[in-house]
């Protein structure tokens, strides 16, 4: 067992030289460190894009407003066709007033475009004016005049007697009952008990007498 570790040991001492071989050829030399990027460079290419995407959707949504109108323009139909007002619900919804031969019409509309027209009717004064028109003259109704306050005919009906009303004449009395008292009534039903079958019925007076 000794012989074997000492030959292991004089074996190792006699190669440890020819693994280690020359060591200039082992040195690590880093590369040189890339130079930096230029700041303003990125900038002016980043607004440049910037400004391009945003000319793009300029453009796109011209467009798309472009296509979006009628192909036979604005017209006014003629002169029949007059817009009188819009009123602006929200950023999108909005009510237009639009005469259309010489009727007037509501049209509402919102962001998918139109919703709804409504034909508004006609004031009350034209409406009253075309039924007089229609109406005979014997069945018009008469003009009410206005009613003009006098202080002295106020003061002539304040003044003037007033008929008094004759009184009712007096309700009927009723004729009144006679009041029996118990002990009356007891005497009573003793005569009638005890009176005879032929005798007649007497009056209250003779039986409390």
């Amino acid at each position: 067992m000794t012989r074997t570790l000492v030959a292991l040991a004089v074996s190792l001492g006699t190669a440890s030289p020819l693994f280690a071989g020359p060591t200039s050829g082992l040195e690590y030399a880093p590369p040189a460190a890339p130079a930096p990027p230029d700041i303003g460079a990125l900038v002016v290419r980043l607004v440049l894009m910037t400004v391009v995407l945003i000319g793009l959707c300029a453009v796109v949504l011209w467009l798309a407003r472009r296509l979006n109108q009628p192909m036979g323009g604005a017209g006014d139909g003629g002169g029949r066709l007059k817009h009188e007002g819009t009123l602006a619900l929200d950023r999108v919804c909005a009510v237009h007033v639009i005469s259309v031969d010489g009727q007037t019409v509501a049209v509402t509309t919102d962001g998918t475009g139109l919703r709804s027209m409504v034909v508004l009717a006609e004031p009350f004064d034209a409406a009253l004016n075309e039924a007089n028109e229609t109406l005979e003259p014997a069945e018009r109704p008469a003009p009410v005049r206005p009613q003009v306050f006098s202080f002295s005919a106020t003061l002539n009906t304040a003044a003037e007697p007033v008929p008094e009303k004759e009184p009712a004449p007096p309700a009927p009395v009723a004729p009144a009952v006679p009041k029996w008292s118990p002990d009356e009534v007891q005497q009573l039903l003793q005569r009638l008990v005890n009176r005879p079958n032929d005798e007649p019925i007497i009056s209250r007076d003779a039986a409390l007498r």
